[in-house]
C-alpha cells in the first residue's frame, strides 16, 4: 500500500514503534520495536529467543503504533509478515541500531529479520486536525 508523503515523512524519523501480534491463545501482546521503511514496507527484527517470534510464525498479521512527539499525532499500521529470515549476523539489528543509536547493536545473539506488508492505517493530527484512515 502506498502511503501518503506527509506519512511516509512520519515514519523516516526514527521513533519508537509498539508493535502488537496475536498469541497462540488468542490475546494480544505488545512491545515496543524499532523499524525502517524498506520499499513501503516496514522492517523489523526481533531475537531467535523472543517470545513474540512464535506469535507471528503462527499468525503472521501484526499491527503498530508510531507517537509524534505530541502524543496527539500517531499513525497506526495493520498489515502482515510477508518475509521472514534468520539473520545470524544480526545485518537488521544493526542496521535499526545505527538508525537509533548510531551505534552497532552491542547484545550479538541470533536474530530473525521480517518485512510487513502495511495493509492499512489510521492516523491522528498528521494530515489533518482529526482521524484519517486508508482507503480499501
Amino acid at each position: 500500500m502506498n502511503l501518503p508523503p506527509e506519512l511516509e515523512q512520519f515514519l523516516a524519523q526514527p521513533r519508537i514503534a509498539v508493535l502488537a501480534t496475536v498469541g497462540r491463545d488468542g490475546k494480544p501482546a505488545t512491545t515496543a520495536c524499532w523499524y525502517d521503511l524498506e520499499q513501503g514496507r516496514l522492517l523489523i527484527t526481533m531475537y531467535r529467543s523472543a517470545k513474540r517470534l512464535p506469535n507471528v510464525r503462527h499468525n503472521p498479521h501484526v499491527a503498530f503504533t508510531i507517537v509524534g512527539e505530541d502524543p496527539y499525532q500517531h499513525l497506526s499500521l495493520a498489515g502482515r509478515v510477508v518475509e521472514m529470515w534468520d539473520d545470524p549476523e544480526l545485518e537488521v539489528m544493526d542496521r535499526l541500531s545505527m538508525r537509533y543509536t548510531g551505534e552497532p547493536w552491542p547484545e550479538r545473539q541470533p536474530c530473525v529479520g521480517m518485512l510487513v506488508e502495511i495493509e492499512r492505517w489510521h492516523t491522528y493530527g498528521l494530515l489533518s486536525e482529526s482521524s484519517d484512515y486508508s482507503r480499501s
